[in-house]
C-alpha cells in the first residue's frame, strides 16, 4: 500500500528558541541576585554553576556539530532544581512544564498520507480521514491541505525533504 510521509518545515524555532534564552536569562539574573542573601547564598550559586557548565558543554557540542540546537528542553529542569532548592515548588513546577513545552515545540510537523486517512503524528496527534477534505496539494514544496470546514492549512515541506509532486497529487486526488 502506498503511502507518503511529509516532514513539514517548524518557521517557528527560533521565536521558540528566543523565548527559552529570554527565560534563562530571567532566571540566571534572579539567582544571581540572589547570592548576595546569606539564605539563599548556596542553592543560588549551585544553580548558576550547573547552568554554566552546562551552557558551556552544549557550546562545544553545538561547535563541534555533534548537536544541532545550543539549548534544549534539559536546561529548563537546572532552573527547576534550583528553585527546588530554594522551596519554591510553584515555580519549580512552571520550569518543568516550561521544558515539555519548549521539547514538543521543537518537534518536527509530520503527516503520514495512507488510503485511508491523513495523520498528524505531533502532539497532540490527530486523524482525518480523507472525507474531511477538499482538496490536498503539493505544489512548490508547499502543502496545502483545504478541509471542508472551511480549515485551511498550508506550510513548506523540508528542504532536505525530496517527494515526487506529482506521484503525491495523483495520490492525493485518488483518494478525496
Amino acid at each position: 500500500m502506498q503511502q507518503f510521509e511529509i516532514f513539514l518545515e517548524n518557521d517557528k524555532k527560533k521565536f521558540y528558541s528566543n523565548i527559552a534564552w529570554i527565560f534563562l536569562f530571567l532566571n540566571f539574573g534572579i539567582f544571581i541576585f540572589l547570592v548576595f542573601y546569606d539564605a539563599y547564598h548556596y542553592p543560588a550559586l549551585a544553580f548558576i554553576v550547573a547552568l554554566l557548565l552546562y551552557l558551556l558543554l552544549r557550546w562545544y557540542l553545538f561547535n563541534k556539530k555533534r548537536i544541532n540546537y545550543l539549548i534544549d528542553e534539559f536546561v529548563f529542569f537546572i532552573p527547576a532544581a534550583g528553585w527546588l532548592g530554594l522551596h519554591s515548588y510553584g515555580i519549580a513546577i512552571a520550569c518543568i512544564v516550561m521544558g515539555i513545552l519548549y521539547k514538543l515545540s521543537l518537534q518536527k510537523l509530520q503527516f503520514i498520507f495512507t488510503g485511508e486517512k491523513v495523520v498528524k503524528i505531533n502532539f497532540p496527534k490527530k486523524e482525518f480521514a480523507w472525507n474531511e477534505l477538499n482538496n490536498v496539494i503539493l505544489k512548490d514544496r508547499i502543502l496545502t491541505l483545504d478541509f471542508k470546514n472551511n480549515k485551511l492549512l498550508q506550510a513548506e515541506i523540508e528542504k532536505s525533504q525530496d517527494v515526487n509532486e506529482v506521484e503525491f497529487n495523483a495520490f492525493a486526488q485518488s483518494h478525496l
